[in-house]
């Protein structure tokens, strides 16, 4: 399918938010913000970083913190707060959701079999994996990362997961981190190898998301998504936050920082013909 007939992910109510925040933080500074107004601004930027605005955030702490303060409303302070204490509530209510899903051993399991092909593409795409650092973004309990481990019980695996719960269950040998997909708490070119395995779904901010993912592969480093076609949205009982792709929705997103990127449709198995619901897109930073 052409590129610009294809299904896109849909809009969430978070994004909406994000955007509006990022509007009335505009409009509060073009007039010169309070007193007050500088306290919410101040308080709105580290949440917009959380989700992955960083630019945006630093140009608002700097332009809050230099403003000539003016009288100002108390009503823009409080819709400016209120919109923080949104996006903070939005991320803990995905947090608590898969917190609570950590005991769901059947929908959300700690190991995978390793013959599905979703290893295969990985291992296959990675190549040897000893002596390497690799990232396994939104882990949950680590399936992919123990068998990572299992087969290259040299390389350093690394898995970030919102929910503390999940990581819990994490086996020894592989390196955790609580965080968001949004703002990865690693520096710069940290990685060898990155990969998330139907987790980017639950980013919200996937613009972010895959910028955060390449910002943390060195250069000449992998990177690989696997997660379900927008084509098929519908096909599963999903929660409020999730989102699915068009194929080259992500291409464009991971060609902004990679130079080599491709996709393929792909099946649970090697030798079952792909059903349109999974996508694995491939890239070099």
């Amino acid at each position: 399918m052409l590129g610009f007939l294809e299904k896109k992910s849909r809009s969430l109510p978070a994004e909406e938010l994000l955007r509006r925040a990022e509007k009335l933080a505009r409009k509060t500074l073009s007039r010169g913000p309070s007193a007050g107004e500088v306290a919410a601004l101040l308080d709105l930027t580290p949440v917009l970083r959380t989700w992955g605005r960083r630019e945006t955030a630093v140009a608002i702490e700097d332009a809050a913190r230099a403003a000539p303060q003016s009288a100002g409303t108390a009503d823009a302070a409080r819709e400016i707060g209120a919109a923080a204490a949104e996006l903070r509530g939005f991320a803990e209510r995905i947090r608590a959701a898969f917190d609570r899903d950590s005991t769901n051993e059947e929908h959300f399991p700690a190991t995978i079999d390793p013959r599905i092909y979703h290893v295969k593409l990985l291992l296959d795409f990675f190549g040897p994996l000893d002596g390497r650092r690799v990232l396994d973004v939104g882990c949950g309990k680590g399936r992919f990362a123990r068998v990572l481990k299992e087969r290259y019980p040299q390389a350093e695996i690394w898995g970030l997961d919102i929910s503390p719960a999940m990581l819990d269950h994490v086996p020894d040998g592989i390196r955790v981190q609580q965080g968001l997909m949004t703002d990865l708490p690693f520096p710069d070119a940290y990685f060898d190898d990155v990969y998330a395995t139907e987790s980017l779904e639950h980013a919200v901010a996937i613009d972010a998301a895959v910028g955060e993912m390449c910002r943390v592969a060195r250069p000449g480093g992998r990177l690989a998504i696997i997660d379900k076609n927008a084509e098929k949205w519908g096909q599963l009982a999903t929660p409020e936050w999730e989102k699915w792709f068009g194929r080259r929705e992500i291409e464009r997103l991971l060609a902004r920082h990679c130079r080599e990127v491709s996709s393929e449709f792909i099946s649970y198995w090697e030798d079952v013909a792909p059903d349109g619901l999974f996508i694995a897109w491939k890239a070099v930073r």
